[in-house]
């Protein structure tokens, strides 16, 4: 009889344990600065503990870059990746809150006409990323981002900090429905 009581105790406490593992609610902060810093900073938290500080993920130089995006334009047009075309990740992107995006960018070409035209294309860019971020994903802040034109230099400097949080168990369902209707198309 004690030997049961055990096990149920056990068994209590391994189905504790497990929700509380997918009701966490994990968040990751990412840092990056140019030209300073070569590499994207980035730090896991579950609830208030730091799992990961500051692991520094290496940024690929411009040819490996673009090498990279050659060969996923290729496959892509090749139809070998019809996957990602099936899946559809707004289901799991619902599941995301920002609750930080800092971008700033500071910059010229040394010729006002040009960077003016530039930091213009900038502003279009970034606008429709934070565009997108709010339509697609839950923005618990506003979002701050800045342009700063140089007229006088050629220099190219940006500073970009996000603050993603989401629950684990959310996401894992997240996931489930995107493969479920990925499985029910085929």
């Amino acid at each position: 009889m004690d030997s049961l009581y055990i096990i149920l105790i056990l068994i209590a406490g391994i189905v504790f344990f497990i929700a509380f593992f997918l009701q966490s609610k994990w968040i990751i902060k990412i840092k990056y600065q140019f030209p300073e810093m070569r590499d994207a900073q980035i730090s896991v938290y579950l609830y208030k503990w730091c799992v990961i500080r500051q692991k520094n993920l290496r940024i690929s130089n411009q040819a490996e870059m673009e090498k990279g995006f050659i060969h996923f334009y290729k496959l892509f047009r090749e139809k070998k990746l019809h996957v990602l075309k099936e899946i559809r990740l707004q289901a799991l992107l619902k599941e995301l809150q920002v609750l930080e995006f800092k971008w700033q960018t500071k910059g010229g070409t040394g010729n006002a006409f040009t960077t003016s035209i530039t930091s213009g294309t900038i502003w279009a860019v970034k606008g429709w990323l934070v565009g997108y971020l709010s339509q697609h994903l839950q923005l618990c802040g506003k979002p701050q981002i800045n342009v700063q034109p140089d007229f006088q230099s050629a220099r190219l400097e940006t500073a970009f900090s996000c603050m993603i949080s989401f629950r684990l168990g959310k996401t894992i369902l997240g996931i489930m429905r995107v493969l479920k209707i990925k499985e029910v198309r085929k």
